[in-house]
């Protein structure tokens, strides 16, 4: 990930300030390979884990340190020039522990990240410092949640990566096509542009909205394709779900599209700084109960470094959106649950004034 160093400046001090303030020695941040759990990793080290665990050792002073198992990307990964130490061992666990315990000046040491560390780590840490480890995952969710101009336009090219997709679509969807064949020409296009991984989510059975991963399912004539475009260019996502007619949306759908509609015009009309994360999820409930259908997933979530950048749009979420927050707004209704349903939305960025759409395609056109 190429971040300058003015960006890397700027993160560093920001968590050393909130690590000072809380009566922090060090942090010990853990990562995964998945599509929930690289962003922390990758907010400090430029590299988030395809397998793992890997974890990176943050001092209140001096450079980080990132542990892994010594691989040979990992001299690709130095050229990359984060400033950091790497300790390139045939056992991280250890590792981790001996670097926080020499850096153990009496305070608290903090986990960033507690749901993806190892449990071995965990314990080891935990009977090395009693009640002076405490989770730290909150200094990371405060600062990557207000992204900074570098990464907001990062996510601009990756919502134009998920717009090409979103292009090519008319010549994939026609009667008889599989979902591996979807799924893999939408991975070629977006790999094509530049992008390290991506995450699908694909439904092709009919008109149901029943997102996962390809299983063999083929369009039908009068079905729907359903699909999340979710693109990572140089770590950062943006999603655009669709649903799209193999032919004309069928009557039932077609129904459906209004009442989506205003379910996220009233959630746009309200992203702005100011408006608690709830009143989002309020704004899109109500005119889909109340035109008789049910939303059983939530409405939107943050975005970033990860998929689900720390939390989702919901009834209690208070949390007040400021500018430079970024998320995805994709309201979904179904006749009932596992049943006939449309969803589809934008990746947005909240500005000093308002909001700005970071897809240039309009849905469902």
């Amino acid at each position: 990930m190429t971040v300058s160093r003015g960006e890397r400046v700027r993160r560093f001090t920001a968590i050393r300030q909130l690590m000072g303030e809380s009566g922090l020695d060090s942090l010990v941040i853990a990562g995964r390979g998945d599509h929930m759990s690289r962003g922390n990793i990758r907010y400090v080290a430029g590299y988030g884990p395809i397998i793992g665990p890997q974890y990176c050792v943050f001092p209140l002073e001096g450079s980080p340190i990132f542990i892994a198992r010594n691989t040979p990307f990992l001299a690709t990964l130095r050229e990359r020039d984060w400033e950091l130490e790497y300790a390139l061992t045939s056992d991280p666990l250890a590792e981790v522990q001996g670097l926080v315990a020499a850096l153990d000046g009496g305070n608290n040491t903090g986990i960033v990240g507690l749901a993806d560390i190892s449990v071995p780590l965990y314990l080891a840490l935990r009977e090395l410092f009693t009640d002076r480890l405490v989770d730290a995952t909150w200094i990371f969710r405060q600062l990557r949640t207000v992204k900074s101009p570098e990464e907001i336009e990062k996510m601009r090219v990756s919502a134009s990566v998920a717009d090409a997709v979103f292009d090519s679509l008319t010549d994939l969807v026609r009667p008889g096509v599989c979902d591996y064949e979807i799924y893999g020409e939408v991975r070629r296009i977006i790999h094509q542009r530049g992008c390290e991984y991506s995450m699908e989510l694909i439904n092709t059975d009919g008109t149901r909205l029943n997102l996962f991963y390809p299983i063999g399912n083929k369009l039908d004539a009068d079905g729907t394709l359903s699909l999340e475009i979710t693109p990572a260019y140089e770590g950062y996502f943006t999603q655009l779900p669709v649903t799209v007619p193999v032919g004309e949306f069928p009557a039932g759908i077609r129904a459906m599209i209004p009442v989506w509609q205003e379910a996220l015009d009233r959630a746009a009309s309200l992203l702005r700084p100011g408006t608690k994360v709830s009143d989002l999820h309020q704004a899109m409930i109500e005119p889909i109960e109340e035109a008789g259908y049910v939303a059983p997933w939530r409405c939107g979530h943050a975005i970033g470094l990860d998929v689900i950048d720390f939390w989702g749009v919901d009834q209690s979420n208070a949390m007040v959106l400021e500018p430079g927050t970024t998320l995805t707004l994709h309201p979904g209704l179904l006749v009932e649950s596992l049943a006939e349903g449309f969803a589809m939305g934008y990746t947005y960025v909240v500005t000093s004034t308002g909001h700005e759409k970071l897809n240039r395609v309009n849905l469902p056109g």
